[in-house]
This record gives structure tokens, C-alpha cells and sequence, in this order.
């Protein structure tokens, strides 16, 4: 199985750099800030909708910057 989940140390640096909280950033791209949470958290990944939203407000970063793709033990 195939897992993607953000780089949570990237994540709040390029949050730090445009000088946002994670609360404002969630606000931003239209989530809660739980939901980001949980995300951040890796208890839930996020989906191809909400990872080019981020994508796009954080423009210096590119998605191997962002996120970490992970996959099984068994190769699916």
C-alpha cells in the first residue's frame, strides 16, 4: 500500500517563512485547522485535492519538498 503524508518539519518552516499559523494557513486553504492537524499528524493523509491546494499556496515548495510518499511492506 502507498502512503502519502507531509513533511511535517518542511511544513512549518515554509508556515514560519511566510509568517502564518498553522490555524491561519487552514483558514487559508479552506480546512480546519483539525483536519490540518490530523494531517500533519500523519493520522490522515491528505488528498490529491487539498495536497495541490497547498501546493499552490506555498509555491516555493515543491511536492518531494512537502511530501514523503511511503510504501508498504508487501510492494502494493
Amino acid at each position: 500500500m502507498i502512503k502519502v503524508r507531509m513533511n511535517r518539519q518542511t511544513f512549518k518552516i515554509a508556515l514560519i517563512k511566510q509568517n502564518l499559523s498553522q490555524r491561519e494557513f487552514a483558514e487559508k486553504i479552506g480546512f480546519s485547522r483539525s483536519h490540518l492537524s490530523y494531517i500533519l499528524n500523519s493520522r490522515r493523509e491528505p488528498s490529491p485535492a487539498m495536497r495541490r491546494i497547498i501546493l499552490e499556496k506555498l509555491k516555493d515548495y515543491t511536492f518531494d519538498d512537502l511530501f514523503i510518499i511511503e510504501e508498504g511492506k508487501n510492494g502494493d
